[in-house]
């Protein structure tokens, strides 16, 4: 038990000091931080295994505009590979690099989607792995104005949630959201409303302005 508070506490002290100036939160007493970005976060996960103590390191980005409880890792995972634990001395350097590389990390989410036609560009070019990343990119699109592509993709997404090859059919807002494109205003509000659904099954304080951040991005 000794050596699992060890290597414990040393990766929250790597992470609080490179996370915590950026705005970052932890999550409760778990390993997974998160920047709060309004309409989505991004998840910072010091991940165990289950044969060695240690841990690897994955980042990415999870949209609230899709009703769940916990955070996805929606767009990136991965960053860096398993280190594992033997002693502190050994230990501290390696987890440092990794709470420094989760920074660089979190820095480079926030530049490549510091607007809505970031996130729909770079959205797009995720749809060929299909499922949720058409759902996202189907939303992304429509809060850009690009109507056409976007009722494709939600036409896309739906097709394959209710695909007879799918165990149990899906529930989403898909189909609500593609009637409302035409109409940009009640489609932002819709969408606002779901983000503040999420945010609060996820215990995240409202934020009362997304629907103008949405309409200004």
């Amino acid at each position: 038990m000794g050596a699992i508070n060890e290597h414990g506490k040393l990766i929250t002290a790597a992470a609080r000091s490179a996370l915590t100036p950026l705005g970052c939160n932890q999550i409760s007493r778990s390993r997974t931080w998160i920047s709060d970005e309004r309409f989505w976060v991004i998840q910072i996960e010091f991940q165990p295994s289950g044969w060695s103590k240690g841990s690897y390191l994955n980042v990415g980005a999870s949209w609230l505009w899709r009703v769940q409880k916990s955070f996805a890792f929606d767009y990136g995972y991965r960053v860096a590979d398993f280190i594992v634990f033997e002693t502190q001395e050994q230990f501290a350097p390696l987890i440092a690099g990794h709470a420094r590389r989760a920074a660089e990390e979190v820095n480079a989410l926030r530049n490549k989607f510091k607007t809505l036609a970031q996130i729909h560009r770079h959205l797009m070019d995720d749809i060929p792995r299909g499922g949720w990343a058409l759902y996202h990119a189907a939303v992304a699109a429509g809060l850009s104005g690009d109507i056409a592509v976007a009722k494709q993709l939600f036409y896309d997404f739906d097709a394959w949630a209710n695909s007879p090859t799918w165990p149990t059919k899906l529930e989403s807002p898909a189909v609500q959201l593609a009637s409302l494109l035409s109409e940009p205003d009640l489609y932002r509000a819709q969408v606002s409303s779901i983000i503040d659904e999420c945010r609060a099954l996820n215990g995240l304080m409202l934020q009362p302005n997304c629907l103008e951040y949405l309409a200004a991005g």
